[in-house]
Formats: C-alpha cells, structure tokens, sequence
C-alpha cells in the first residue's frame, strides 16, 4: 500500500516512515524544502514537493495514496494558535 506520511521528515513522522517501509508498504511524504526531499528520498520515500499550507498539494499526495498518516505540525510556538488552525477539516 502506499501511505501519504505528513511530517514525514519530523521525529515521530520519520520513525513512522521506516516501520512503514521496513513492512514492505510504499511512502510518500511532503516536502517543503530540498532538505526535506533529501531525507525523505535518502529514507527510501518517494517525495511530494508540498507542506501543510499547501491544500492542494496535500489533495494530491492523498488521492495518490491507500492511507494516510498525518504528523505535521508547524512548531513555531510564537504562532501556537494559528498553527492549529492548519489541522481545521472545514480549511481543507
């Protein structure tokens, strides 16, 4: 199966990426920058240039996908509240 991994770079999301690959499954995560799309290829994940702000990245990633996983968060603390926002159903 392939599984659409949000925060797939991040430390719970990686950690979810090799159990999901080591189990035979496909991984397809977000990437917002060369960096992310380096770990992510470097982890055997196919990259899908896009992030959390991105609806219609993130559509896409899902309607190419069996699953999805979501642990993204935007961890810029200053923006707490507006960062929470991101994970509303009703803004996507």
């Amino acid at each position: 199966m392939r599984v659409f991994v949000t925060g797939a770079t991040g430390f719970i999301g990686s950690a979810i990426v090799r159990e999901l690959i080591d189990a035979g499954h496909q991984v397809m995560g977000p990437a917002r920058s060369d960096a992310a799309a380096a770990s992510l290829a470097a982890a055997d994940a196919q990259v899908h240039r896009g992030d959390l702000e991105d609806p219609d990245s993130l559509r896409s990633g899902t309607a190419a996908s069996g699953g999805v996983i979501h642990t993204g968060f935007n961890h810029d603390f200053s923006n707490f509240k507006a960062n929470c926002e991101i994970d509303r159903p009703t803004r996507h």
